[in-house]
């Protein structure tokens, strides 16, 4: 898999990104963890779009605070669908969820903390889940009211074996909290730089690709 984010109106560098990302014959599937558009504009969506559809693997997205900007909200759904989703691939869950809490004036319903509990319950289906989202737990745009019930969500099961986000541009793989849960940080396509991450049983390995 193959991993990127806050690309706003960074085209250039994006096209770049899906030109690197085809040369690799393996990867099953892109993420974009979020920030396609800079203000939530039909046309920037489109522009993103037309771009990342040049990539011969597919690609999914989750929504950044970015897309949320103006009618950010209606575009982004009518271009991409619910902000909130899964799907299982090779026994992993991927579950994309809304965590923008500022967007949504810190209303406490962002992120669904019940409805990631459900997608996270065991299932014959699949034995291990990867978690996607833009903005991170202990950043100031998250909703700190909902801070312990996330982290703890995401814990409950023990199936998590990473979580990925975006928002901060940089690239860091850490453990913000008293579990076993780690995060990684996706770089912003400005940085010329992408991550490809290859799961192997219960473990997963990071690859920072230049272009």
């Amino acid at each position: 898999m193959a991993f990127t984010g806050d690309t706003h109106n960074f085209f250039d560098e994006t096209e770049k990104f899906v030109s690197k990302v085809n040369q690799n014959t393996s990867i099953d599937f892109v993420i974009h963890v979020g920030d396609l558009a800079d203000f939530g504009l039909p046309k920037q969506y489109l522009w993103a779009n037309t771009i990342l559809l040049k990539l011969k693997a597919p690609y999914f997205v989750v929504v950044g605070n970015h897309d949320l900007v103006g009618n950010g909200s209606q575009a982004y759904q009518e271009m991409y669908g619910a902000f909130n989703f899964s799907f299982i691939y090779a026994g992993t869950k991927f579950i994309y969820i809304n965590t923008n809490s500022r967007e949504f004036e810190f209303n406490g319903t962002v992120p669904d903390i019940n409805w990631l509990g459900e997608q996270l319950k065991p299932k014959e289906s699949f034995t291990k889940a990867v978690v996607i989202f833009h903005v991170p737990s202990m950043d100031p745009d998250f909703d700190a009211s909902l801070e312990e019930s996330f982290t703890n969500t995401l814990a409950s099961y023990n199936n998590v074996i990473f979580c990925i986000h975006g928002h901060l541009h940089g690239h860091a793989i850490y453990r913000s909290y008293n579990d076993s849960i780690f995060h990684v940080n996706v770089y912003g396509v400005e940085n010329y730089k992408f991550n490809v991450i290859k799961i192997v049983n219960n473990q997963f390995e990071v690859e920072k690709v230049e272009f």
